[in-house]
């Protein structure tokens, strides 16, 4: 069992890189490219893959070295990262690569509507509703990372509470849990699939570096989760008449952390 500050670090170390991928897999905008910490060589980012790495030294620098034909893409040109995602996302929910989970799997109609009500249920648990009149798709592999970029930052306030004699195990549990799970089931499960899909030659420098980092970083993740990734092979479902717009909105806009009242 590591000790609540190596904990509490990985937590913060796991949200980093999770909140990047989240900015990632939207729509480039020079905001979040700020955010992303593009314009300084994604400094945060490496330091947070580098935490991630430093329990495995078999494994050291294989993530961090991912990182670098990121710092050779000229993101100062906005318009032109932003003609790439168009090309490789699409401007529905089928593009080059498909970002959202409930179109992974068998073709069963039953199989979609199971998945998105299970989805929402894990953001609902946690106070977490999408705001009203979205178009947001809670299956977005940003709107998945987001999520568990909130758990994960839970779990480091949480441990920080537990360091300062006013923790919540059971809170801390369940968190903890949820992350476990919803790898297994969601992220985990699909994210594979994408991860390579977006790896592949053809989408450009930029969108395929992300793809070969956020497929290491999940492997990474679901093994300290103790959890099997899915198949990198998972096929998208047969294509179907689709309209539903596939971007994510705004950072804002994702799962949107509103509290009930």
């Amino acid at each position: 069992m590591l000790d609540p500050v190596t904990r509490m670090n990985e937590a913060l170390a796991k949200a980093v890189v999770y909140r990047t991928c989240s900015f990632a897999f939207q729509e480039p905008t020079r905001d979040r490219l700020r955010d992303m910490g593009a314009f300084d060589g994604f400094s945060l980012f490496v330091e947070a893959l580098r935490c991630l790495e430093a329990p495995a030294p078999e494994g050291a620098g294989a993530l961090e070295a991912a990182v670098r034909p990121l710092t050779a893409v000229p993101v100062g040109d906005v318009d032109a990262l932003a003609g790439q995602y168009w090309r490789v996302f699409g401007h529905t929910t089928r593009g080059l690569v498909c970002a959202c989970e409930t179109e992974f799997g068998d073709d069963n109609k039953f199989q979609q509507p199971h998945q998105l009500a299970d989805i929402a249920g894990y953001y609902l648990a946690f106070g977490l509703t999408p705001p009203s009149a979205s178009e947001a798709r809670l299956d977005h592999v940003a709107c998945e990372c987001e999520f568990l970029e909130f758990l994960n930052r839970k779990q480091a306030r949480l441990l920080a509470m537990d360091l300062e004699g006013e923790g919540d195990q059971e809170t801390l549990d369940v968190t903890a849990q949820a992350e476990r799970t919803f790898l297994r089931d969601h992220l985990g499960h699909f994210g594979r699939a994408f991860g390579t899909s977006l790896a592949a030659d053809g989408v450009g420098m930029f969108y395929g570096a992300f793809g070969s980092i956020f497929l290491r970083f999940l492997d990474a993740v679901c093994a300290r989760a103790g959890v099997e990734g899915g198949p990198a092979g998972l096929l998208v479902r047969p294509d179907l008449v689709d309209d539903t717009p596939m971007m994510c909105g705004s950072a804002e806009d994702l799962i949107q952390i509103q509290r009930h009242p």
